[in-house]
């Protein structure tokens, strides 16, 4: 179950140990705001009260959000993936059955090259 912008707005304001009022101080708020925002889905959230919420928490937006944190990959991993898009679907279809060798015991392998 996903968490709601509410509750995870609510846990990182009381993990920093900021009152409502506190953070919307902090934010440019009103007070008011900060509670319609805990206790209620907003539906139009602007990006500036965004901005300026995670900045109040110490946070990033993507923190406040909820998302996970962008994957950083090399740049050997995008040229593969980008080949791997490429790729017909038998050839995907092979490659992914040559990965998911990897997750199985050793003596299988052995077993299987026998």
């Amino acid at each position: 179950m996903a968490t709601t912008l509410s509750v995870r707005l609510r846990r990182l304001r009381k993990s920093s140990s900021l009152t409502m009022e506190g953070l919307a101080q902090a934010a440019g708020i009103s007070k008011s705001y900060v509670w319609e925002l805990e206790n209620r889905e907003v539906p139009h959230l602007s990006a500036k009260v965004l901005v300026d919420l995670a900045k109040a928490l110490g946070v990033t937006i993507q923190d406040l959000l909820g998302e996970p944190p962008p994957v950083k990959a090399s740049p050997e991993d995008l040229r593969f993936f980008r080949k791997y898009v490429g790729m017909d679907r038998a050839d995907k279809d092979r490659l992914r059955k040559m990965v998911d060798l990897f997750d199985q015991p050793a003596a299988k392998h052995v077993a299987r090259a026998r």
